[in-house]
């Protein structure tokens, strides 16, 4: 079966710019900056927060995100936050106007116009006179949503959505054969079905996924492996030095991971925090740049003089090789010993990082010297020891 080609969207008439303005100082109300801390001057690499380079820093307020995500002038984003909060009101009164023939309605930020798409021309002038444009559908994508909802999903369609604008639905898959098996077995019209093929399945963000950051008051690390207890509890294994027995971590959002169980530092470097039901263990590592992940499958040791890699949210994936095994590290908090010897870098926050060897996982990040800029050498904690140590069992794919 194949999808019948998408002809052209239709002109649009001249859009309505939307003129009233209105205050927005409730709407924008919320400052999406976190507070940040200076940095402690240490060897390992759990550390307050420090402030990040400014074209990566927390915007303050709706107005500056949108000046750096959509590149605009802060006058160009104070007028399209003005207009689309003026289109709100347009739009509910253009709702009750239309009636039944309403079927939805676009936003243009490029024009600041708001569009009534209808199917019925009976409502044309009624949506118009209350300043949005129209636009009559002939086809209302709503009846083709439902039938695909009513079968079961098969493996490799990752979702669909209605594209009103045109009067179909667009079903994403990873193969285009699946998508059409599924309009197949709705029996939907493949005229009114656009398949796009799409490379990555979408995932939660409830994952424990190795690599991204978590907080500890206002010291950050990284998560470095999901793993299980005996008892069946999941958690994730990360560097002891960033919490004591009892200490909660909390996501980039503020979200609360779980409260950590089992921690040693000094002498080892190991830590285990099982998280709430509301997160989903993975065997995966954070790739970052290629919107994929890595799947850890096991826990062999590599030998020494083997490439090792690790996932961290500052340096994202970089690597390295293994220099040595049983090195003692005196850091200012205590000394460690054990740790593995390594040409990779690592930075402020980047304690607990996986590292892995090929698919196999080696160990979390405890500290280093140097930096990601001029080189330098980093020394992790065995994940083998970790895990016998609590009787955890590593989470693999």
């Amino acid at each position: 079966m194949r999808p019948s080609p998408v002809s052209p969207a239709p002109r649009l008439p001249e859009p309505r710019r939307i003129r009233h303005s209105r205050a927005l100082a409730v709407v924008l109300g919320l400052t999406l900056a976190g507070a940040t801390a200076s940095a402690q001057a240490a060897t390992t690499t759990a550390t307050a927060e420090t402030p990040e380079p400014a074209a990566d820093a927390p915007a303050a307020t709706a107005t500056e995100a949108l000046v750096r995500d959509l590149g605009l002038d802060p006058a160009t984003a104070e007028q399209l936050l003005e207009a689309q909060e003026e289109a709100l009101t347009v739009q509910e009164s253009a709702a009750s106007a239309a009636g039944q023939a309403y079927v939805d309605a676009l936003f243009d930020t490029e024009t600041l116009s708001l569009t009534v798409l209808v199917s019925d021309p009976a409502a044309v002038s009624a949506v118009e006179a209350t300043g949005a444009n129209t636009r009559v559908i002939d086809q209302d994508p709503a009846a083709t949503m439902a039938a695909l909802e009513q079968v079961p999903v098969p493996e490799g369609v990752t979702g669909w959505y209605p594209d009103t604008e045109r009067g179909l639905v667009v079903v994403e898959a990873l193969a285009p054969a699946a998508a059409e098996a599924l309009v197949e077995e709705a029996g939907a019209d493949p005229g009114a079905v656009r398949v796009v093929q799409v490379h990555h399945a979408p995932v939660t963000y409830s994952e424990i996924i190795g690599g991204r950051p978590f907080h500890v008051g206002p010291t950050r690390c990284t998560i470095g492996f999901s793993a299980l207890a005996s008892s069946g509890q999941g958690g994730f294994v990360t560097a002891g030095h960033c919490g004591e027995v009892g200490a909660t971590a909390l996501d980039s959002e503020g979200a609360v991971l779980g409260v950590f169980q089992h921690s040693r530092f000094p002498g080892s470097d190991g830590a285990f925090v099982p998280v709430g039901p509301e997160w989903t263990l993975t065997p995966w590592i954070e790739l970052w740049s290629s919107g994929s992940y890595h799947t850890v499958t096991g826990s062999q040791q590599a030998p020494v003089g083997s490439a090792v890699c690790a996932s961290a949210p500052l340096n994202g994936w970089r690597c390295g090789v293994i220099e040595a095994r049983g090195q003692t590290v005196s850091y200012p908090a205590g000394t460690v010993t054990g740790l593995t010897r390594t040409t990779l870098c690592a930075e402020p926050g980047e304690s607990g990082a996986p590292v892995v060897a090929g698919s196999q996982a080696q160990g979390v990040i405890s500290g280093g010297s140097g930096n990601c800029a001029t080189g330098g050498t980093a020394f992790y904690q065995e994940i083998n020891p970790v895990l016998s140590s609590w009787g955890l069992s590593l989470v693999t794919g």
